[in-house]
């Protein structure tokens, strides 16, 4: 298990297991009574291909302890039945329980494709439950059934919009108490970012209706750098403002307004070291605050005079990543100073800018972005130099010390955004730090920028003089929960968290994970997080 800089990882005890199942997606609630309930997705994989089973579980221990209470509905792919995928528990203002859960993603992501979330309703506490309601509420992944400051139930859900094809996090809503349901809103959506996963927190903000504000915290999902974002409303979810970063990168961010007005964040942790992560702070005055990622797998790196010293060991992945560029058509500057240790021809160190699919190697005698003589250069770099990267207009060139040394061409089709996986071909996202095992590198300083032709452009600089790291943001701010790393047999699986603010002051959280399972399997784990954790 991976351990973060802030972890309480040690605190993780497991709450419930199907022997040879996979627990999925397990979310938490309170009754009245001090009873907690859980609802999960007992199935026979990650991506199930057989069966599921919703699943009810009740605690009486305040969450130590846990037993099966109801079994609400079955799936069987064998018999013609539509795969259950993620369930959501609700406790409504009038005491009704509500569950929701969505289908097959490919049979209803689209805005030309069936509704395939289905409601199921408990007016005693969760003993007995109604048959599926199944309602007009469009898209997939869907979050909880909640009260809005207006009276109104609403639900987000994302779904594909076909003008854009890209994906928009809609709001969805009934003033009958659940009967009938119509989309009212839509959250987010650009055409660009790939919104999905909308988890709406209700604000204290006495401007707003009913002196509740709503916020949606939204995963991205080309990942690659790209963080959460967050959009508000002050109409009881009639209209929303302009998306704007978050400084974390959660996969299904789950999140609460704390007694001290503070927003608490869990979710997967997709920039940066793995794991369920946790981030407590000002949602409004911290948008738009975006903050670089750190190393992903273990790492060797320290600040010593005034410089960051990467060791290149074996299994090592000290990179750290910035928001990339939109396209290939963004003007981007990115320089370094730096030195580097190692075998001539062995890359010691790299720049790497997506969209412009270009890797910048750094070897102890000379710099490359491509096999070949015209796309590789002699440099001694066994001495600080100046290294940086420029495009514009489709021409890149490379400089040291302000010396062109490289030029070459971008062509003007965009390249996928996260086009390869972080820890392989570098050109995938924009990172720089340890190129492969062997070597070492010193670096001095580091800025990026990009002038976007549509997006926001995006400056970025960074001095190891300042006596923090990169990533600082991460180190202090942010705390891993718990963690799997990336190299264990089966692949890390964890992530769709959800938690509640106990009576005595404390948080109970929950969360699915595959940490020593047999591959196909998972179990749920908790954590009581005291606030003092997430300081």
């Amino acid at each position: 298990m991976q351990i973060h800089p802030r972890s309480i990882a040690h605190k993780v005890f497991d709450i419930w297991r199907s022997p040879g199942r996979f627990t999925k997606n397990p979310d938490i609630i309170a009754l009245p009574s001090g009873r907690l309930m859980l609802i999960y997705a007992d199935t026979d994989s990650h991506w199930s291909q057989e069966n599921q089973i919703l699943t009810l579980l009740a605690s009486d221990d305040g969450g130590r302890a846990w037993f099966k209470h109801r079994e609400i509905d079955r799936a069987n792919l064998q018999q013609g039945d539509e795969r259950l995928v993620t369930p959501r528990l609700s406790r409504l203002h009038d005491g009704r329980l509500a569950v929701i859960i969505d289908h097959d993603d490919h049979g209803h992501f689209h805005e030309d494709q069936p509704p395939g979330n289905w409601l199921y309703w408990s007016h005693d506490n969760g003993d007995t439950w109604t048959t599926a309601q199944k309602p007009a509420i469009m898209g997939f992944e869907p979050d909880r059934i909640l009260d809005l400051p207006d009276g109104r139930l609403g639900v987000a859900s994302h779904i594909m919009r076909g003008e854009t094809q890209e994906f928009a996090v809609i709001l969805t809503c009934s003033d009958d108490g659940g009967a009938t349901w119509y989309e009212a809103a839509t959250i987010a959506d650009n055409g660009y970012h790939r919104f999905c996963e909308g988890a709406i927190v209700l604000l204290d903000d006495p401007g707003a209706v009913g002196g509740q504000g709503l916020a949606c915290i939204l995963r991205e999902n080309h990942h690659a750098g790209i963080p959460s974002f967050v959009t508000f409303s002050q109409d009881s979810g009639q209209s929303w403002s302009s998306p704007q970063m978050c400084p974390f990168a959660f996969d299904r961010p789950y999140a609460k307004q704390l007694p001290d007005g503070r927003v608490f964040v869990s979710g997967r942790h997709v920039n940066g070291p793995l794991g369920t992560y946790g981030w407590r702070g000002d949602l409004k005055s911290e948008a738009g605050a975006y903050q670089i990622g750190g190393p992903r797998r273990r790492y060797a790196a320290r600040l010593v005079d005034g410089a960051l010293v990467i060791d290149n060991l074996p299994g090592h992945e000290a990179r750290y990543c910035l928001l990339p560029p939109e396209s290939a058509r963004s003007e981007v500057r990115m320089e370094a100073t730096l030195k580097v240790e190692g075998r001539p021809g062995q890359p010691a160190a790299f720049l790497a800018i997506s969209q412009l699919g270009v890797a910048l190697q750094i070897a102890v005698d000379g710099v490359w972005t491509r096999h070949g003589s015209d796309f590789r250069t002699a440099v001694d770099m066994s001495d600080y130099r100046s290294v940086a990267i420029h495009h514009g207009r489709g021409l890149l060139r490379v400089q040291v010390d302000g010396e062109t040394v490289i030029n070459q061409c971008v062509f003007r089709e965009d390249k996928p955004i996260g086009d390869s996986r972080r820890a392989g071909a570098l050109s995938g996202y924009t990172q720089f730090g340890q190129a492969q095992t062997g070597g070492r590198s010193h670096w001095r300083r580091l800025s990026y920028g990009a002038r976007n032709p549509n997006l926001d452009d995006f400056e970025w600089s960074w001095e190891a003089s300042s006596g923090a790291y990169p990533d600082e943001y991460q180190r202090r701010r942010m705390i891993q929960i718990h963690g799997n790393h990336p190299e264990q047999p089966p692949a890390p699986d964890h992530g769709y968290s959800s938690w509640l603010l106990l009576e005595d002051g404390r948080i109970m959280w929950v969360d699915y994970t595959n940490y020593g399972d047999p591959a196909g399997s998972s179990h749920l784990v908790g954590v009581y997080i005291e606030m003092e954790d997430i300081i």
